[in-house]
């Protein structure tokens, strides 16, 4: 399409090594002048049109990320062309490349379009290949480890548990989408400058105003929200304000989960080469959960979140070959979690846990690039932090909840832990022939609150990029990844008052990459990843979705000494006109290694498949996502009878069968959003519709098992399901302006 606009006339100047042949168009884009038509065609790819006096440059666009997160460094002002966008040499090309397979970026547009619950950016990236999710949490598996496994920044900042209603199933994340300009994501192989996770990264920047002033007012089902955004000279704003609808549109017999949060960023360049920024993040929960409403039944959890961070952030370039990026950063976090349960025929359990955390903390991360083969990297990381926990809880089980023999439980736990964390790693990467680039990195990681006197973590990492062809390439990553136990998850609600040392996963990955003539992209990755050193964890047997979890009769503590991930991923996308489709699937198999037993964890899918597809024009969009995965595990239950009682009537306990040696169904979910946008005297007005779980599919979560009369004085065991989301409609109103 450029070549045609050449052709036609314009003046136009290019490098064939940034208009590669793998790019292509990723939707039609709207009417208008040709430099603004091929602005639109190139925003996706990172590009833009520049006009010098008469000549037409394609260039590189302006990054939000640090110098030392961009490929290589570049001037902060963008007045300039640099002459090597224009003549860029293949080894610069080639070098600058991120040579982590497990990698996917996520733009605006996709992010708002893509038809999940409350336009939430973390809930788009269960759409990714290798991802495990239950749709009724924002929280996400990445090829079978934890959901806390995965680190979240945003305009280079760690991000401190950035979700809604967190003490049930952490339903939102506390990110606007509208707020960012895309999401990035690695789902395994993520290079030696992120630590301290084991199996992902999302990482987001904040949007940049085109405009000198935009503002947009929205009205959903889920939230009211308002952001204004805007650069002036060189000032550039934004503030994003949400308001959760839920109170307003649910029965208030169900409870009150009413939650708001506020992002703000201001930034100033000093000069071409030196930008400050300051960045508050403020979320804030006043969350009642009513599970039964009965009274002989009511069961009930109270949540209170104060959740305050703030950074400051240097981007430095020193010169054309070097360049840092300094974030200092505090955070304020308090949590006041109250429930009961009052069930006489199952369980009567009351809980008050109170949790804060305060936490300062400094990273720096330098870039250098002597040559057009090589680039370095460092930087070092240093946090100081402490907590408070207070935690009393107490259980007397009934019925079925006695028969599993768990004692009446009354725990109190105090518990105040400080001190600090550390970090440094260095990576270099380098060009050893015209198609294969090669990466080595080491990451030291240290934590001083454990009381673990020699807990220091090494981690080394490898990358190696093989550009076959023009229209294929190869990607190999093989690297150890720790995470320590964070000072605010000590395990106190389940009795642990201390902490485990770091975890450790081994990853390898291999991957391919090929662009056919069509524009059809093909991608299949290999994955391999082994967790050692695991700590702890406690899981419920039977009842994921209840409010006091720790109390319940079927909780069960795992001491795993292996787990393990394998799979295969393929993928594939189009774009062609107004339409653009894509499909994934995964093969996967995650297991625990519990004595002499491999155990699926509870997230394990063995097949998954991902596929949607959309369509748009200058008024209309619609787009439609279908989620298809094998059920997950599932634990039975039998009754055994273990002889009489003092009345001479048959005693029985409950005893489990082997864990997860079941399946629930097949999960099922097929997701509509469909959008109309109105010229209105001021501004644009966007109407849309949104339908999850469109053919209101019953998707089993879970058995609820209990007890009732047989035969004589005999018992036996019966089961109802619970389920998943149901058919969940929103419709919404954004004004922009």
């Amino acid at each position: 399409m450029i070549e045609e606009f050449r052709e036609a006339g314009l003046n136009l100047v290019y490098s064939t090594y940034l208009i590669t042949t793998d790019l292509h168009v990723a939707f039609e884009p709207d009417p208008g002048s040709p430099v603004e038509v091929m602005r639109q065609i190139l925003g996706p790819h990172g590009l833009t049109v520049k006009d010098e006096n008469g000549t037409y440059v394609i260039v590189r666009a302006p990054r939000r990320q640090p110098a030392t997160e961009v490929d290589e460094p570049t001037s902060l002002d963008t007045t300039e062309s640099d002459i090597e966008t224009v003549v860029v040499a293949a080894s610069r090309y080639e070098i600058s490349r991120d040579l982590a397979g497990s990698r996917f970026s996520l733009d605006r547009r996709t992010v708002q379009n893509m038809p999940d619950i409350g336009e939430d950016p973390l809930r788009v990236v269960q759409r990714l290949p290798g991802a495990a999710a239950s749709g009724a949490s924002a929280r996400t598996h990445f090829r079978g480890g934890e959901e806390n496994e995965i680190g979240i920044m945003l305009n280079g900042q760690w991000l401190f548990d950035p979700f809604h209603i967190r003490d049930y199933q952490n339903v939102f994340s506390a990110i606007d989408a509208r707020a960012i300009d895309g999401v990035e994501v690695y789902t395994g192989g993520f290079p030696v400058r992120y630590g301290d996770r084991m199996s992902g990264m999302v990482l987001m920047d904040s949007l940049e105003a085109e405009d000198s002033r935009h503002h947009e007012l929205g009205l959903s089902v889920f939230n009211t929200s308002l952001l204004t955004a805007g650069n002036e000279g060189r000032r550039t704003w934004l503030f994003s304000a949400r308001r959760g609808n839920l109170d307003l549109v649910i029965d208030p017999k169900f409870g009150r989960p009413a939650y708001f949060d506020v992002f703000g960023e201001f930034a100033f360049e000093f000069s071409p080469d030196s930008r400050l920024s300051m960045n508050v993040l403020y979320a804030d929960d006043e969350v009642e959960l009513i599970l039964e409403t009965e009274p002989a039944e009511r069961e009930l959890v109270a949540s209170n979140t104060r959740n305050a961070q703030a950074w400051l952030r240097l981007d430095s370039n020193w010169s054309p070959t070097l360049a840092s990026s300094t974030v200092l950063s505090f955070l304020d976090f308090a949590n006041r979690r109250s429930g009961e349960t009052n069930d006489a025929e199952k369980m009567i359990a009351r809980v008050r846990d109170d949790r804060e955390v305060r936490r300062v903390g400094l990273r720096q991360d330098w870039t250098w690039s002597p040559s057009e083969s090589r680039r370095v990297r460092w930087g070092l990381q240093a946090a100081w932090g402490e907590a408070d926990y207070a935690y009393n809880g107490s259980a007397q089980y009934f019925g079925l909840q006695a028969l599993f023999g768990r004692p009446d439980v009354l725990r109190t736990a105090a518990a105040h832990p400080e001190g600090g964390s550390y970090a440094m790693y260095v990576s270099d990467r380098r060009r050893l022939s015209p198609g294969v680039v090669f990466e080595w990195g080491l990451r030291w990681d240290d934590q001083t609150y454990t009381d673990l006197s020699s807990d220091s973590q090494l981690s080394p990492r490898f990358n190696v990029l093989y550009h076959f062809r023009d229209d294929t390439e190869f990607r190999f990553s093989a690297g150890r990844y720790y995470q320590s136990q964070p000072i605010q998850s000590l395990q106190v609600e389940d009795g642990v008052t201390n902490y485990w040392p770091a975890q450790r996963a081994d990853h390898v990955i291999l991957g391919m990459r090929h662009l056919f003539a069509n524009d059809v992209a093909l991608r299949a990755e290999v994955f391999l990843k082994e967790i050692r050193e695991l700590r702890p964890r406690f899981e419920n047997l039977y009842d994921p979705l209840g409010v006091l979890p720790e109390l319940q009769a079927d909780r069960v503590r795992l001491d795993p000494s292996l787990a393990q991930a394998r799979g295969i991923e393929l993928s594939a996308d189009r774009a062609v006109g107004p339409w653009d489709w894509w499909a994934t699937y995964t093969w996967s198999r995650v297991t625990d290694q519990i004595a002499v037993r491999d155990e699926p964890r509870s997230w394990d899918q063995r097949h998954a498949l991902q596929t949607g597809f959309g369509w748009r024009n200058d008024k209309w969009t619609f787009s439609a996502a279908l989620s298809v995965h094998t059920g997950w595990p599932t634990t039975g239950l039998i009754l055994e009878q273990t002889g009489l009682d003092s009345d001479g009537a048959p005693a029985y306990r409950a005893v489990p069968g082997p864990r997860n040696a079941d399946r629930l169904p097949t999960y099922s979910s097929l997701d509509l959003r469909v959008s109309r946008r109105f010229n209105v005297r001021r501004g644009t007005l966007l109407a849309f519709v949104e339908v999850s779980n469109a053919l209101n599919r019953r998707n089993v979560c879970c058995i609820d098992w209990d007890i009732t009369d047989g035969p004589g004085d005999s018992l036996v065991l019966e089961n109802s399901r619970d389920y998943w989301m149901p058919l969940l409609p929103a419709i919404g109103i954004l004004w922009e302006f």
